[in-house]
C-alpha cells in the first residue's frame, strides 16, 4: 500500500509544478591557445569567435581560453576536455607526430613555393592525419618563420655554440638545434620566459609576431632572421565532439574561420609593423641576407630529413611525399 503524500510535501510538489520551464542553456565551446592579447593571431582567433557567434543563434557560443602550454592544450582537445584548439604545427606535433614534417628544418625554398604546395597538395593529407588522431582540421594560417633570438649576438652559428638555449619539444625543432651545437635545455614556454629573466638560458627561437608579445622580447633584445623552419598555425576541434554537433553548426565552424589567404595577409602586415615596434623599444632586428642564411642551412646534414622520418610514426612519410610532390608541381608551373 502506497504511503499518502504529506500535506507539506504535496504543497511543495504543487509549487514545483507551477514553476515556469526554462529553455536549454546555450552550449559554450572553448577555443584554447597560448596567444596573448595584442598578438596578430589572437586577433584572428577573435575574428573566428565573432564570425561564429554572430550566426550561431542562442544555442551555441564560442569563448577563448588561454592555455600556456601548447602540448598540454592539444592533448586536452584530443581527450575532449576542451572543444577547440589552435597552435603552430610544431606545438601540435608532440600529440600529432606526423605533423612534425611540416616544420622540418629547411624544408622549403621560398614562401611562394610553401604556400602553393600546402594549399594544393599537402593540406588534404594533413587533414586525414588529424582525423586519425581524433581531431578535425578546421583551418590553417601562417604563424611565420621560426627565427633565432638571444641576449647578445647570434647572427652566426659559431657565436652561440655551447651556450644554453631553449630546445622546443618537437622532433623537427630538436633536429635543427642539435646540429647547431648549443647546450640545449628543454623548457615549456612559461618556464622558458622565467629562464631568460633569471639568466638560465641565453635565447631560443620563436616566430616574430609571437615573440614580441611575450616576456622573451624584454629579456632577449636581438632577433635574427635565420628562417630555420616554418610554423603553420592550425585550428582543430575534437572529432567526437564535432561529429555530435548539428550539421549547420559543423558547417558554421568551418565557414566562420578566416580564409588562409586572409590570415597570411594579416601575418605579413603584422610582421612588418612589429619589426618597427621592436626596434623602437631598443630591440636589434638582424635581417640576414641569402648567403648568411645558407651558413645556417649548411649546418644540416644531408640525411637530416631521412633521420627525422625514421623516428616518426605512420603518416609522416606520406606527408613528406606530399610536400615533395607539391614542390615539384609548383616548379612545373614556372
Amino acid at each position: 500500500m502506497k504511503k499518502p503524500i504529506g500535506k507539506f510535501a504535496a504543497l511543495g510538489l504543487v509549487a514545483l509544478m507551477a514553476l515556469p520551464t526554462t529553455a536549454n542553456a546555450e552550449e559554450v565551446m572553448r577555443i584554447a591557445g597560448s596567444l596573448r592579447e595584442g598578438s596578430m593571431m589572437r586577433g584572428i582567433i577573435q575574428t573566428f569567435i565573432d564570425n561564429f557567434n554572430e550566426k550561431s543563434g542562442d544555442d551555441y557560443k564560442i569563448e577563448y581560453q588561454f592555455v600556456g602550454n601548447d602540448q598540454e592544450m592539444t592533448q586536452q582537445v584530443i581527450r575532449g576536455r576542451l572543444e577547440i584548439g589552435t597552435t603552430g604545427l610544431a606545438g601540435a606535433a608532440v600529440s600529432v607526430p606526423p605533423g612534425a614534417v611540416m616544420s622540418m628544418p629547411y624544408l622549403w625554398d621560398t614562401d611562394a613555393q610553401r604556400r602553393w604546395a600546402t594549399d594544393n597538395v599537402v593540406r588534404p593529407v594533413l587533414g586525414d592525419i588529424f582525423k586519425e588522431n581524433g581531431l578535425v582540421l578546421l583551418g590553417m594560417g601562417d604563424a611565420g618563420w621560426s627565427n633565432m633570438f638571444c641576449k647578445d649576438s647570434c647572427s652566426r652559428p659559431e657565436e652561440i655554440k655551447g651556450q644554453r638555449f631553449r630546445i622546443p619539444p618537437a622532433a623537427s625543432a630538436r633536429a635543427f638545434w642539435e646540429q647547431v651545437g648549443v647546450n640545449g635545455v628543454q623548457l615549456s614556454l612559461p618556464d622558458f620566459f622565467t629562464g631568460l629573466e633569471q639568466g638560465m638560458v641565453e635565447g631560443g627561437d620563436l616566430p616574430l609576431t609571437f615573440f614580441v608579445t611575450t616576456p622573451a622580447a624584454e629579456f632577449a633584445k636581438t632577433y635574427v632572421t635565420t628562417h630555420q623552419y616554418h610554423h603553420e598555425q592550425v585550428f582543430f576541434v575534437n572529432k567526437r565532439y564535432f561529429d555530435g554537433l548539428p550539421e549547420p553548426i559543423q558547417t558554421l565552424l568551418v565557414s566562420a574561420m578566416p580564409s588562409t589567404q586572409e590570415m597570411r595577409e594579416r601575418q605579413d602586415a603584422e610582421e612588418a609593423l612589429q619589426v618597427e615596434r621592436f626596434e623602437k623599444k631598443g630591440g636589434k632586428f638582424v635581417d640576414l641576407d641569402d648567403a648568411q642564411k645558407k651558413a645556417w642551412a649548411g649546418l644540416m646534414a644531408e640525411d637530416t630529413h631521412a633521420k627525422l622520418l625514421a623516428t616518426l610514426p605512420d603518416g609522416a612519410q606520406e606527408l613528406y611525399d606530399a610536400v615533395q610532390d607539391g614542390k615539384a608541381q609548383y616548379a612545373a608551373q614556372k
